[in-house]
């Protein structure tokens, strides 16, 4: 049966009515088993080989390089080879080939978050608050955000590729975002974590992906260097971070670096003058207000963090990371 999600002709973006790929499941960080997936963009899920994925179960999406986990909704019960790859959450993570992890999850998110929003919006009409409808599409993942019933504000945050933008201007969340590690708003790059060891007859390595902003990247490129030293053989791998992470520095958020590491120091006075050079030129940015509440927490100003999250929240009253930090 053909879904109609309501959305209005020059609002709907561009999708591909089918796509055909291979995968793997991927469990405790290998990928395992081997399936085709179809899928019929204009159904209502994902055919994972013998298995079927509902969009309406699939409540998030996650890329991190050429993997991709799926949260699903916790009254969601997948039967066949999926049920044995379940991770924590309940969470499946497969690896596909013939379609980059990126351009399926984007196409899922869109996928899902048209739904979602025509769901919300079919609900408001029928309970008589159609005045309360509004949504945008996201200028970096063309994914449909739910703004109904929020107040406008200068920024729109996209839940699904983390960009935040406004009327005039987007800032890509595939290239700034929240890093994993420190959770603080800066350029993320991914880098491979790589260690060699080596006893007499024993030898082995270690390696796996993870997505940092350049003062994380740093300490990864000491942390590598040291325990690879003694072994040598990783050593070109840890100073390939470092190297990563000075090439290819971007000054969209010139002094952001500087700034961030001193929040982290606890020295936010210091990190003040960068700060609000940036926010000159991106005023009331909300991330980066909230870097800036990070500062005043670690340097033992609560109230005056808590002010600053509130001013981030005026600026965009939907950005996730602020409003997780609030509810802690």
């Amino acid at each position: 049966m053909a879904i109609s999600y309501d959305i209005p002709s020059n609002k709907r973006p561009h999708w591909p009515s089918e796509q055909d790929f291979k995968f793997k499941y991927v469990v405790d960080g290998q990928p395992v088993g081997f399936g085709r997936v179809k899928v019929h963009w204009a159904g209502d899920g994902i055919h994972c080989g013998e298995d079927f994925l509902p969009f309406d179960a699939i409540l998030d999406t996650t890329t991190r390089g050429t993997r991709i986990a799926i949260l699903l909704a916790p009254n969601f019960s997948p039967t066949g080879k999926m049920a044995k790859r379940l991770m924590a959450g309940p969470m499946i993570a497969i690896e596909p080939s013939g379609v980059s992890a990126r351009q399926l999850e984007m196409a899922i998110d869109r996928r899902c978050s048209a739904r979602e929003a025509a769901a919300r919006r079919r609900q408001l009409v029928t309970d008589g608050h159609a005045d309360l409808v509004r949504e945008e599409i996201c200028p970096t993942c063309e994914s449909m955000v739910d703004l109904s019933g929020l107040e406008r504000t200068d920024y729109t945050y996209c839940r699904f590729c983390e960009s935040l933008f406004t009327r005039d201007k987007c800032i890509n969340g595939n290239e700034y975002r929240t890093c994993d590690q420190c959770k603080m708003f800066d350029h993320i790059q991914p880098y491979t974590e790589f260690y060699f060891y080596f006893f007499v007859i024993l030898y082995g390595f270690s390696y796996k992906q993870v997505f940092l902003c350049h003062s994380c990247a740093n300490k990864l490129f000491l942390k590598a260097l040291g325990l690879n030293l003694i072994f040598v053989l990783g050593v070109p791998g840890a100073i390939w971070v470092k190297l990563k992470s000075i090439m290819n520095r971007k000054h969209d958020f010139e002094g952001l670096d500087k700034a961030n590491s001193l929040s982290r120091s606890g020295k936010p006075q210091e990190a003040l003058q960068y700060y609000q050079a940036i926010l000159a030129n991106y005023p009331n940015h909300p991330a980066i207000l909230m870097n800036k509440a990070l500062g005043q927490y670690n340097g033992d100003d609560q109230s005056g963090a808590v002010a600053t999250l509130q001013e981030s929240l005026r600026a965009c009253n939907h950005y996730r990371p602020v409003l997780r930090m609030l509810n802690q």
